[in-house]
């Protein structure tokens, strides 16, 4: 615990030598955002994702929705972001949560420039990350998102060299997605009943901290799978009865 709380001081000093910009614009060519975050609108009908009616960010890769707007409600500690989230109706959709993570190998932090649950460029899932497979592992959600959809860098590289251009250098189409503000993980911190796991855009770090830190932490609403709206019954049924009448007029001797 005293090595977490001591790296995550060095954090904090490195991330004030950085610009950390409040709110960075979409960056062309920078990570697969362009491609794999789908716009929706409130009924969930597929939009351009920059426009005014995009609401929703559908992410192919890991086939979850994301709130386009990251700071919907303001600073908030754990427990008011998990009530926040999982009472969330947004349009007729229900099902929100706050991001998931996997605490990997030992319980609690195990820190490193690379590939732990704890740090910096840390796991984001198992096998090819900028494409969905089925039954790929998704360590972690805040992570994907930072590194690979938005292509970010952590404030070191895997050798913990410091990394010109790190930070949140790009948001992609989303709204207020803030650097300076801790991001709310759902898990739970093993080691510590009262605290819980978050990430910090500002310098790409993943750790936990005290479940009542909440002037700093912002709570980033997710549902499983695409909000893509789908045909009313009422649709359905003058689909089928379409395809009958031309079943029949085909039938009719000429």
């Amino acid at each position: 615990m005293q090595t977490m709380f001591m790296n995550r001081a060095v954090w904090g000093a490195a991330a004030m030598l950085l610009a950390g910009a409040a709110q960075a614009a979409g960056v062309p060519g920078q990570g697969t955002w362009e491609t794999t975050l789908l716009g929706r609108d409130i009924t969930g009908h597929a939009v351009a994702a920059y426009s005014n009616n995009a609401v929703f960010l559908y992410d192919t890769t890991l086939d979850i929705t994301w709130l386009r707007n990251a700071d919907v409600n303001g600073p908030m500690d754990w427990t008011s972001a998990n009530t926040w989230a999982s009472g969330l109706t947004v349009g007729t959709y229900s099902g929100w949560r706050l991001p998931t993570m996997i605490d990997t190998g030992t319980p609690g932090c195990t820190w490193s420039f690379s590939g732990t649950d704890c740090g910096v460029n840390v796991q984001t899932k198992s096998g090819d990350p900028t494409k969905y497979e089925p039954g790929q592992t998704v360590y972690s959600e805040m992570a994907h998102l930072f590194y690979v959809a938005l292509g970010n860098k952590a404030f070191v590289d895997t050798s913990g060299a410091p990394q010109p251009g790190s930070g949140l250098t790009n948001t992609g189409n989303f709204q207020t997605f803030r650097s300076g503000f801790h991001y709310w993980s759902g898990l739970e911190y093993a080691l510590a009943p009262d605290q819980a796991w978050y990430f910090f855009p500002r310098d790409g770090g993943q750790t936990a901290t005290h479940k009542l830190y909440g002037y700093r932490s912002l709570a980033l609403a997710v549902r499983p799978g695409d909000v893509a709206a789908v045909p009313e019954p009422q649709t359905y049924a003058l689909l089928v009865l379409g395809l009958t009448g031309l079943a029949v007029a085909r039938r009719r001797p000429r």
